[in-house]
């Protein structure tokens, strides 16, 4: 009787510290931190973007600079058509977009809380012609109808370029805002005459064998302001930690291009809606098609840009504020510096 008391006992003392033991363990682990999984704690950025070669240093970050993003976790947003990402930035569903330089400009122009604060690109544009014109001076004796992705882009700027270069009456020829994606098959259609697009399309068309290349942006306007990067003005003032890593990564993105153009291609087939090889050509053939060399926006490249849109009658005037008030170059230049020193 005794022992069976004894064994009891001892039954009773084993729960009893092994209950103990739970207890302890669920309090240490109460009080020991989570186990860490960063990208999942990470807020989430939204940036948009369209297909097109300017925004491959958004690629880049998405697809192999992801991972080491320390104080967010991008989340890019593509739009078929530059109204959607307008609106999305007006909406505030975006911290920000690529876009086209003279329309960042114009929509702060008319009043929206932002600013540019990098440069995606330089050059990057192609004058593609019908095989009916044999050279840019034929434009001077006919009507034609030439393309371009929106009025307020670099490329209806180059095209106006082109005509003042050429001596071209600027009544021969009628501008018309398309998409980009329907370019190649409107000059395959005979709707149109020929386009001013952003690479790889011009390429990919001359590749189709539709239309010949007429000329090249650097050719037109070396250097010129292509795409940009446009950031609201809450995202600047509330999360400026972010837009700095951000930018950082953006001016990296670009180095990787210029250092490796095969890979570059290949990373940003459906960032630039092209095969690989062909866009490749536009990073290397010549080499300054176009260029992810220096991100900084410089006062000349923003003076003559206003100016060019004044000469169009696009703006009355260029503005006073312009470098304060449309442009933020406080980041990219800190990030050209680390990235990039001379």
């Amino acid at each position: 009787m005794t022992s069976r008391i004894f064994n009891l006992k001892i039954k009773q003392l084993s729960t009893n510290i092994l209950l103990l033991s739970g207890c302890l363990l669920t309090l240490l682990a109460c009080d020991s931190p989570p186990a860490s999984n960063p990208l999942k704690e990470l807020k989430t950025v939204k940036i948009g973007r369209l297909i097109c070669g300017g925004h491959l240093p958004l690629a880049v970050v998405e697809k192999k600079f992801q991972h080491e993003l320390k104080t967010f976790k991008l989340q890019t947003v593509q739009n078929h058509d530059w109204n959607h990402v307008i609106a999305d930035m007006k909406s505030g569903k975006l911290a920000g977009t690529f876009i086209l330089s003279p329309l960042a400009m114009n929509l702060i122009h008319q009043g929206f809380p932002g600013k540019i604060v990098l440069m995606a690109d330089r050059n990057g544009n192609g004058f593609v012609l019908s095989k009916k014109i044999k050279s840019i001076e034929d434009l001077k004796n006919k009507k034609s109808i030439i393309a371009v992705p929106h009025i307020y882009s670099q490329h209806h700027v180059l095209l106006h370029t082109i005509v003042k270069q050429y001596g071209i009456p600027e009544e021969n020829i009628k501008t018309l805002g398309m998409p980009p994606r329907d370019m190649i098959n409107s000059l395959r259609n005979g709707e149109i005459d020929g386009f001013v697009v952003g690479e790889p399309e011009g390429n990919r068309s001359i590749n189709l064998g539709i239309g010949w290349m007429a000329a090249i942006s650097p050719q037109i306007w070396l250097d010129h302001m292509d795409h940009v990067f446009l950031a609201s003005n809450t995202f600047i003032k509330e999360q400026p930690e972010k837009l700095q890593e951000l930018i950082n990564q953006l001016v990296r993105g670009g180095e990787f291009i210029e250092n490796n153009p095969h890979e570059a291609a290949i990373m940003g087939e459906d960032y630039t809606g092209a095969q690989a090889n062909i866009f490749e050509q536009v990073l290397t053939t010549p080499a300054n098609w176009i260029t992810y060399t220096n991100m900084i926006a410089t006062d000349d490249d923003i003076l003559s840009m206003a100016k060019k849109l004044v000469e169009m009658k696009l703006w009355p005037a260029v503005p006073e504020n312009i470098y304060t008030d449309y442009f933020d170059m406080r980041f990219v230049t800190i990030a050209e510096n680390t990235i990039r020193p001379e």
